[in-house]
């Protein structure tokens, strides 16, 4: 089959889905209350997230002779041909019809299922049991051959099981079946099967002979009156699967960003045409980008004309946009006046979303995690500066240096305050005084061997302070035979250094 023959097979199952879902609830499935909500808008977001994502259907049908009543076996041979020409192309299906054993499950397209649909099943069911396990085994050999990620097993019946003469599947307590459970439990992570049960007629074993084996199933009709419905759900609720697999999958992707026409050589001459490339990084959600805006221009240099709005991808798509610079002159301010080389580094931002984000959210409980930026390569371009004298520049310029002077000298005040007034010093057997002038910041040295036995000298400097105070003075005094000691003295204060008193008197005009 075509696939133009399968798109109008699709919309009407799609149309009697949201009707089947609408009367049979939320106990087909989790998704159900979403599916059903606007079928239109789920077609549309399975189209967009799972695209061509083939899945795989193992159809298990009962041909025991009691399919023959109440037209069950005939119901099943009507509903398949519509059931298959609904697949995707890239769906893998096998038809098992089964009794006292089961048919071998060989996966086929849609187009070659139904090619060989009459000769697959019997006309006329007239088998003598109802051998589930057989049939269940030939369903995991042939998905687990298949290597789709997410398998179905649709089992229509209307018996009770009914296998005397196997000795491994005679019973819920025969050997074969927990080796079906393990086979069926141990698909590696990357892979889901559900097990989806379709009862013929009510009281059918069906469902649990699906819990025997599966971890995941799920009863879609035990009535036998909405068959149909019914294998439209199966194949809806695997694309949902998909769906949410896909959403998952595709955490922390997004859009790539390149420049193809970026020399390896070195930075690109800012008067060529620039092309930028994105590329949707993600393997199943489209993405949008919007507020798309270069970072990196200096000013004076637009892109002519803009960039685009929004731009959408495809999974995996790749897009070009041709940039234009309207100048290749860029305007600055600085010191001193003229054109000067320089490079820039451009790079895009903008805002990455998906615009299935709300849908995923609804059908299947999963928010599309991507990353909100581009990534990817910068592009140098060389370009030309016109520099112009910027007076605010130099004006800071010379402010900072001004207030840096200020405090330099506000430092230099406070460490070598001014002194005004005089120091006396008097030795023990000295009748007069010697009276040394204190005038300025710098230190003062005096010799004061004419008042000890041997050679000695003196330092005086005021000590730092506050310059609102009068300064004490720090007096070093060394002498032949002895280290170098020092003492502070306070305005008005007398001290003994080296045996000699010293007086620091200040001048009347210093006094408070």
């Amino acid at each position: 089959m075509s696939n133009n023959r399968s798109r109008p097979a699709r919309r009407v199952l799609a149309v009697v889905l949201a009707t089947a879902f609408l009367t049979l609830g939320p106990a087909l499935s989790p998704f159900a209350p979403a599916r059903a909500a606007d079928s239109g808008d789920l077609e549309r977001f399975l189209d967009s997230v799972v695209g061509t994502r083939g899945a795989g259907y193992a159809i298990v049908v009962d041909t025991s002779q009691s399919m023959a009543n109440n037209g069950s076996y005939d119901k099943v041979r009507s509903v398949l041909p519509a059931f298959l020409e609904s697949l995707h192309p890239e769906d893998l299906v096998c038809l098992i019809p089964f009794s006292e054993s089961a048919r071998t499950c060989d996966m086929v397209s849609r187009d070659e299922a139904l090619a060989e649909l009459d000769e697959a099943l019997p006309a006329t069911p007239d088998g003598p049991a109802s051998n589930f396990g057989r049939a269940f085994e030939q369903a995991l050999d042939g998905l687990q051959r298949a290597g789709t990620d997410i398998g179905g097993v649709l089992l229509l019946s209307d018996a009770q099981m009914h296998a005397p003469d196997d000795v491994k599947y005679r019973d819920f307590t025969a050997s074969g079946w927990p080796a079906l459970r393990k086979q069926a439990s141990g698909l590696p992570a990357d892979r889901t099967l559900t097990g989806y049960g379709i009862a013929l007629a009510p009281g059918a074993e069906v469902e649990q002979v699906l819990a025997k084996v599966f971890p995941s199933h799920r009863m879609l009709d035990a009535s036998g009156s909405r068959t149909r419905e019914a294998m439209t759900a199966a194949q809806d609720d695997t694309r949902l699967l998909q769906a949410a697999r896909a959403v998952t999958g595709d955490k922390g992707k997004g859009v790539a960003v390149s420049w193809p026409d970026g020399s390896e050589n070195g930075p690109v001459p800012a008067g060529s045409d620039l092309r930028l490339r994105l590329t949707a990084t993600t393997d199943a959600l489209p993405v949008r980008v919007t507020d798309l805006r270069i970072e990196g221009l200096p000013e004076g240099v637009e892109p002519t004309g803009g960039l685009p709005r929004s731009v959408d991808l495809r999974p995996g798509e790749s897009r070009d946009i041709d940039v234009t610079l309207n100048s290749t002159t860029a305007q600055r301010k600085g010191w001193g006046g003229g054109p000067r080389t320089e490079t820039w580094q451009l790079s895009l931002d903008g805002r990455v979303s998906t615009p299935v984000a709300r849908a995923s959210e609804r059908f299947v409980d999963r928010q599309a995690r991507l990353a909100t930026s581009p990534a990817g390569e910068s592009l140098a371009v060389r370009g030309t500066a016109q520099v112009t004298v910027d007076p605010v520049r130099w004006a800071a310029a010379l402010g900072a240096l001004l207030l840096a002077l200020v405090l330099a000298g506000a430092v230099l005040l406070r460490r070598y305050r001014p002194v005004r007034g005089t120091l006396s010093a008097e030795g023990v057997d000295t009748r007069e005084p010697v009276r040394i002038p204190l005038q300025g910041r710098g230190e003062v040295t005096v010799d004061l061997s004419p008042l000890l036995e041997g050679d000695g000298s003196v330092r005086i400097r005021s000590v730092p302070g506050p310059l609102r105070e009068q300064p004490p003075i720090r007096l070093r005094c060394r002498t032949a035979d002895r280290p170098e000691r020092e003492i502070v003295c306070s305005p008005g204060q007398t001290v003994l250094l080296c045996g000699i008193e010293f007086h620091y008197t200040t001048l009347p005009a210093q006094r408070r």
